[in-house]
């Protein structure tokens, strides 16, 4: 029974080699975490990048759309311009190519949107390309209309 049952002071014996943690298990475990954490910092970085640079693109896409709206309804001169600053703000900046359609009295216009860093790194970019018809023939065709006297 003696065997069974030990005393409080074996008891005591047996665990006093073993009360804490080592020096090289508390190195260990601080490793560990200190990998995790910056595991966890580089996902969150290139998370926050990841989603600036989408949010460039998407601003870049609608800007070059409304461009490409102003070119087609004559807000703005069908000449070719390069790199031309937006008036709200000055890191976003735009060109306007025109050249000859591919078919008689069209034009292509294709219009590039590019937001550039301080250090004048483009991060953001979109490019749009759009066939219309020659503006310039409606012009001469009310000009002939009116001058014939075919129309009141």
């Amino acid at each position: 029974m003696r065997r069974l049952r030990a005393s409080r002071a074996e008891i005591a014996l047996r665990g006093a080699g073993r009360r804490g943690m080592t020096l090289l298990e508390v190195f260990l475990a601080l490793a560990i975490f200190i990998g995790a954490l910056t595991a966890i910092t580089q996902i969150i970085s290139t998370g926050s990048r990841a989603a600036i640079q989408t949010q460039l693109q998407s601003e870049a896409a609608l800007r070059a759309e409304s461009k490409m709206a102003e070119a087609v309804a004559g807000a703005i001169n069908l000449q070719t311009a390069n790199n031309v600053a937006f008036e709200d703000d000055d890191a976003w900046a735009w060109s306007l190519v025109v050249a000859d359609g591919t078919h008689v009295d069209t034009m292509l216009l294709t219009v590039l949107v590019t937001h550039k860093t301080r250090g004048g790194r483009v991060d953001g970019q979109s490019q749009m390309a759009r066939l219309i018809r020659n503006p310039q023939v409606f012009l001469d065709a009310a000009g002939a209309s009116s001058s014939t006297g075919l129309f009141p």
